[in-house]
């Protein structure tokens, strides 16, 4: 055995023992109740339709106590206890006797998950133990050995308090151990977001599941459908060494598994998939020389194959897609853009993205956390998949940004990716973007639809009394600047700015073209336009433009439009 394996089991050994000492031992009807021991509170994880009910349970409590009272009543020989009316925030106090001493608590339940990290957190991993309790299971995942750190940039500082984390399981010889968390993907590699500076704590995690929903598939899923263009997450609450630490999403990394690319040839040495992300502002205006032996160049650095495994890396594939959205710009040559960007860009994919950060108003993600990806350039050529990453500074975040965040403000943040310059300078795609934003306005952009999407993921904390959690947890503390953290404000806050910014969106930015009879919005008048009016007439739904249908220009969509677009057809 060597010494850093020998080394690594002990640390493993001295975190389990100490876990003992981190907390005392309850469960509620089989549910894992886990102590808080700044506020001396015991949480448990209960399925969600038990709130609202008087749930009787098994009481099981640590060895050393006897003599327990719950709310007033003390437990008989059965030990069994009626919770009653349980609501998210309520809570139950308890007492018991440990030798001779008096144990005074309360006990409170949520139905998100709950994650115990016990260990020595710094820069670097290192041994520690995770466990996991999910709201229907009873069993859990306890002592999970794996290798712990901080993570992140500005949120990673000194005098920083509610930090991101990684985990990276293993098993108990310190190998690598994949695990499948709360039904997403089975992997060693997981990231807890502590959304440190986001006055909503979840903002990342609702724009993520927009992204999610509203983006087209990358042109490669078709080959690989196991491809997922952004990262599944769930909300949890999370226990830092037997406290309270409070809302955070777990979150699948968006790594070469996760876009389902093409592995490294380590046989022929030949580069197939890969994927950058960018670091910092990485501009397209200007472009150094990038050093293959480097694992960073204009802001982006290497994710997949890594460089420490594969030396010298290969910059090329995003240097030419760079070089070529900055020759583009530089000599004004659209009808080389419109000619050859499917070349080196996935358009679908990021016509979307471009919709997605202006909608959304996602500041730091013009030219910065993207994740850059290429199915395998020797397949599918250099053709580059945009991915948004870290989205806690987007729906009008403005408490910590300190950036201009209204709902009104124009485009003049965006000017370095190169679908804006698309969007600003070729009447081609300009139409495109246009007709798709319109699309997705019937559908995921909706403004009600978007402000149900925050408002259903706020009524979740507040109703599992989550939300109080977090706000006692951390309100007014150094990483918020001081700040009264005030969940359900700041849902007001977002309902209101959503409403503003999608109407200012389709009177100033997006305008919906007019061209009377291009119902389907394709450029072109054929006899694709009367059969998707005939059904819009019909059905009143389907993908049309509303404003091309009105044939007559009455205010009113009915059969004299149909004819009227038919006459036009025929003479056409």
């Amino acid at each position: 055995m060597t010494h850093s394996l020998s080394r690594l089991l002990v640390t493993l050994v001295t975190v389990a023992a100490s876990c003992a000492a981190w907390g005392q031992a309850m469960f509620l009807g089989g549910h894992k109740a886990i102590q808080d021991q700044r506020n001396n509170l015991w949480l448990c994880s209960v399925p969600q339709e038990l709130f609202g009910t008087d749930w009787t349970a098994a009481v099981v409590i640590d060895s050393t106590w006897t003599t327990m009272t719950i709310d007033g009543t003390e437990l008989s020989d059965s030990a069994r206890f009626t919770f009653r009316e349980i609501q998210g925030g309520k809570k139950y106090p308890f007492s018991a006797m440990a030798g001779e001493n008096i144990i005074n608590g309360e006990i409170t339940f949520t139905w998100l998950p709950l994650l115990e990290l016990n260990g020595t957190f710094g820069d670097e991993y290192a041994a520690g133990t995770v466990s996991l309790t999910a709201p229907d299971d009873t069993i859990g995942k306890n002592n999970m050995p794996a290798r712990l750190k901080w993570r992140g940039g500005l949120t990673n500082t000194s005098g920083k308090h509610k930090r991101n984390y990684s985990i990276k399981f293993v098993d108990q010889n310190g190998d690598k151990q994949n695990r499948r968390l709360l039904g997403m993907r089975k992997d060693n590699h997981w990231k807890l977001d502590a959304g440190q500076i986001d006055m909503l704590r979840i903002r990342n995690r609702v724009c993520s599941d927009l992204w999610l929903d509203m983006s087209r598939q990358p042109w490669h899923q078709s080959l690989d459908s196991t491809a997922v263009n952004g990262s599944h997450g769930r909300v949890t609450e999370v226990f830092l060494n037997g406290e309270y630490h409070g809302i955070y999403g777990l979150i699948e990394p968006l790594d070469r598994k996760q876009l389902a690319l093409v592995k490294y040839d380590t046989v022929a040495h030949v580069f197939h998939g890969q994927q950058w992300t960018s670091k910092s502002k990485c501009p397209t205006y200007f472009l150094p020389a990038y050093n293959n032996n480097l694992d960073t160049w204009n802001g982006n650095e290497v994710c997949y194959p890594d460089i420490d495994e594969v030396m010298p890396t290969d910059w090329s594939t995003i240097y030419d897609a760079f070089e070529f959205a900055r020759r583009c710009d530089a000599v004004d040559d659209w009808q080389l853009l419109t000619d050859s960007i499917d070349h080196y860009f996935d358009m679908p994919v990021m016509e979307d993205y471009f919709i997605f950060i202006v909608a959304m108003q996602a500041m730091d993600n013009e030219v910065k956390n993207i994740y850059y990806s290429c199915y395998d350039k020797t397949l599918g050529g250099p053709r580059l998949t945009m991915t948004p990453w870290d989205l806690d500074i987007s729906v009008g975040a403005q408490s910590i940004s300190g950036l201009d965040v209204s709902p009104e403000r124009p485009l003049d943040w965006i000017a370095h990716v190169a679908m804006g310059d698309s969007f600003n300078h070729s009447d081609y795609y300009r139409k495109r973007i246009i007709n798709r934003y319109w699309e997705l306005r019937s559908t995921w952009l909706k403004t009600e639809n978007l402000v149900a999407r925050f408002q259903q993921a706020v009524d979740e904390l507040e109703n599992c009394g989550a939300a109080g959690r977090e706000e006692a947890r951390w309100s007014q503390d150094s990483d918020l600047n001081g700040k009264v953290l005030d969940i359900s404000a700041e849902m007001d806050y977002i309902a209101d700015w959503i409403t503003r910014r999608m109407a200012y969106l389709d009177e100033n930015v997006f305008i919906k073209p007019t061209n009377p009879g291009d119902v389907n919005g394709d450029g072109v008048i054929n006899v694709s336009d009367v059969t998707a009016l005939i059904n819009y007439v019909i059905t009143e739904s389907g993908n049309v433009i509303i404003d091309n249908c009105d044939m007559n220009g009455n205010g009113e969509i009915n059969v004299s439009d149909v004819t009227t677009l038919i006459n036009l057809v025929i003479n056409n």
